[in-house]
């Protein structure tokens, strides 16, 4: 092995070393820029991580009686604790039906419409007293059929009384008492809500040619309608007769049972449809007839390619643009190490055919040699040539100067 072989090999380990520092070096530079944000992320992530193992998540439905905010229904709930009844909320028909075993009021409030017509007939069996919060169309028809939607309730005016109509031959005749002693206390309640229609009407506004109310009940009293809902909400509970109205109207039984369905009672289907089945008869012919014009039309349009030819193409690149890439690619490693190892290397390779020193001369024996033909001091030119490492691309810069102006020195001689 040449000594200007071994001398690159030497020069590749200690660039390869040198290399492993640049990127440890390097690695530390972008941690200690980056160290506060990722110290502030994990941070961040912490605390919510903290937050949702501390607390579960919150009730922010509407109406809900586990809901604190303004518009859950917590305040309601929790008097009519304090007083006695039992409140007991339920998410699904099958536990609703299993807590009116035993008797009580139902309040129930399907603002999505999640139950279909039969669990609507199943929740009417239950035989007690039923307190639909803005029913629906298909509510009304299953739970009372015996009262009607009126659309809104018009937001100009003021309070809504407590005076009660009947309606049971078509025209509004007063009710002293209402139908229940419940309505009376409250006076008046705030106006807003949907409006219904129907035997007995309390708290009623103008709509027209008939009357209409927010509080309606059936002629036996069993099931009523609260169109003005917003009066169990926690924001407008303490205004006007609100909270009279709503307490003696759900705490008439010692229990209530407050249900508000979920998705748990979405009926599923018996089994899934295929979606190629609602497509009208004539698409899959169609789409057949389609497909045969479009093969078709590439048969007799398409390009007909003659045999493939393997043809050898050459690639000749310049020995300056590899040269120039190889030294791009040593920039932007930071590689300066292995840069002027292959610069020492290739130089003394020159040096020794130039001197006729053949291709086993040592590094030694080529720096002796130069010093013989060169007025240059020996230990200036054994630094030049062996021992000097660059440590910076300036400095890689400079000496690949000096290493050239040496050997245009000894070539032209």
């Amino acid at each position: 092995m040449s000594q200007a072989t071994a001398t690159r090999a030497s020069a590749d380990n200690i660039d390869g070393s040198g290399e492993e520092q640049t990127a440890w070096s390097l690695g530390r530079q972008r941690l200690r820029r980056w160290a506060f944000w990722l110290l502030l992320g994990v941070l961040l992530i912490a605390a919510v991580l903290v937050q949702l193992l501390r607390s579960p998540a919150a009730d922010r439905e509407d109406l809900s009686p586990a809901n604190p905010a303004p518009n859950g229904a917590m305040a309601v709930a929790e008097v009519l604790r304090q007083q006695g009844v039992e409140v007991i909320s339920t998410d699904s028909l099958d536990e609703t039906l299993a807590a009116l075993d035993d008797g009580g009021t139902l309040l129930f409030h399907d603002t999505n419409n999640y139950l279909e017509p039969e669990q609507l007939a199943r929740l009417s069996d239950h035989g007690g007293r039923t307190v639909l919060v803005r029913p629906g169309f298909q509510h009304l028809q299953e739970l009372a059929p015996e009262i009607s939607a009126a659309g809104r309730v018009p937001e100009e005016g003021g309070p809504l009384a407590a005076e009660c109509l009947t309606n049971d031959d078509g025209a509004g005749s007063p009710v002293p008492d209402g139908p229940d002693s419940g309505t009376l206390p409250a006076g008046s309640i705030s106006r807003g809500g949907l409006g219904y229609r129907g035997p007995v009407m309390c708290f009623t506004f103008e709509t027209g040619a008939e009357p209409a109310a927010s509080y309606v009940t059936s002629a036996d009293g069993g099931t009523i309608v609260l169109g003005a809902g917003h009066v169990l909400s926690n924001e407008q509970i303490v205004e006007r007769g609100n909270a009279a109205l709503a307490l003696n109207t759900l705490g008439s039984a010692d229990r209530l049972v407050w249900y508000r369905p979920s998705l748990s009672d979405l009926a599923a289907a018996e089994e899934p449809q295929n979606p190629l089945a609602l497509l009208p008869a004539w698409v899959a012919p169609v789409t057949l007839w389609l497909l045969a014009v479009g093969a078709l039309a590439m048969l007799w349009k398409g390009r007909r390619l003659g045999k493939l030819i393997q043809e050898p193409l050459p690639v000749v690149v310049p020995a300056a643009e590899t040269a120039a890439g190889r030294a791009r690619l040593y920039q932007d490693s930071k590689s300066i190490r292995r840069a002027a190892a292959n610069l020492r290397a290739a130089t003394l390779t020159r040096l020794s055919a130039k001197l006729l020193l053949g291709s086993g001369s040592s590094a030694a024996a080529v720096v002796d040699a130069v010093a013989r033909h060169s007025n240059r001091p020996p230990a200036e030119l054994d630094r030049l040539l062996r021992t000097y490492i660059p440590e910076s691309e300036s400095q890689l810069v400079d000496w690949a100067q000096n290493l050239q102006s040496l050997e245009k020195e000894i070539l032209d001689q």
